[in-house]
């Protein structure tokens, strides 16, 4: 679930996994940016809250939330287990 303020940094991501061995499909990105428009720091909370209500999660599924500290592009990781 990578926090983007614009869709031109989705590829530049999904490269930046791929370039370090971490190759993520899009198809597991789940990005709401469409929907709510970049909303900084909340982008991560209101994600992991519409997909729960999705009912798309199972129990042992892995989230990886990629978060930016956007003035410097560095990024804060947070691995999660549904349970």
């Amino acid at each position: 679930m990578p926090h983007i303020s614009s869709y031109y940094f989705e590829d530049k991501i999904y490269e930046e996994f791929k370039l370090n061995d971490m190759e993520v499909p899009k198809e597991k990105f789940f990005v709401n940016l469409d929907r709510v428009g970049n909303v900084g720091a909340a982008s991560v909370y209101l994600m992991l809250e519409e997909l729960h209500r999705s009912r798309k999660l199972k129990i042992d599924d892995k989230i990886l939330l990629l978060v930016p500290e956007s003035a410097r592009f560095s990024y804060m990781f947070a691995w999660l287990t549904v349970c």
